[in-house]
């Protein structure tokens, strides 16, 4: 804890005499204190401010200036981050971090004349439940190699279907070309605690099967101010 930092905000009565360590802890302006704990205890009880809108304060443990809006604490001059997903992993939530935003892409799904599979699904583990997009259907269109064209994987990270293209000269089927179901997309916020381990899962994209293509796998983009 620093020499500046407080652990109450005085509200001092008429013709009160103040001692020394009173005018200095005045005289420091902005209140400084360790952590939010610390910010939360300073306020309401006997002899301290109550804590109305407008208050500003300094936290030692994230190095912000906030400001109380009436409703909650808010950081000044915070600046958004994105933490970028392209495989499953953990996402450790940064000091002062309570709340933020999951962009959520699933897999697509593969394209084949048979035994194309469905996108994988994407998903985050936020504290309040997990969010999850699931992934794109198969295009599964029959009609034997002989009508192959061509077949293009969807890319990686896209979340997009496979593709195949059809010659309707040697097959019945009239598509000349098409896609698989492209992964869905979320959006989505939550409640987070600092320090803590959110489960990121990147959905794979549907298999190819016989004589197709793969769906391109998803992402997750979680975005959060500090």
């Amino acid at each position: 804890m620093g020499a500046n930092a407080q652990t109450s905000v005085p509200d001092f009565t008429a013709g009160q005499v103040l001692t020394a360590a009173q005018m200095t802890e005045v005289n420091t302006g902005i209140p400084v204190f360790a952590d939010s704990t610390a910010r939360d205890a300073a306020f309401g009880g006997t002899g301290e401010k109550t804590l109305a809108q407008g208050q500003f304060c300094y936290l030692e443990s994230t190095g912000k200036l906030q400001v109380y809006t009436g409703s909650a604490w808010a950081n000044v001059g915070s600046s958004t981050n994105v933490a970028t997903f392209t495989a499953s992993g953990t996402w450790t939530v940064p000091a002062g971090v309570t709340y933020a935003i999951a962009n959520i892409r699933a897999g697509g799904g593969g394209a084949a004349f048979s035994g194309a599979g469905t996108g994988g699904t994407s998903s985050v583990a936020f504290a309040g439940g997990t969010i999850s997009a699931l992934g794109g259907k198969p295009l599964n269109v029959g009609g034997g190699s002989a009508a192959l064209k061509a077949s293009e994987a969807g890319q990686a990270n896209s979340g997009n279907g496979g593709y195949v293209s059809m010659d309707t000269s040697a097959s019945a089927i009239a598509e000349v070309g098409n896609s698989a179901q492209v992964g869905s997309f979320i959006v989505a916020g939550g409640a987070v605690t600092p320090a803590a381990s959110i489960t990121v899962t990147i959905g794979a994209g549907g298999t190819a099967g016989s004589v197709g293509a793969a769906g391109g796998s998803g992402y997750v983009w979680i975005t959060y101010e500090v």
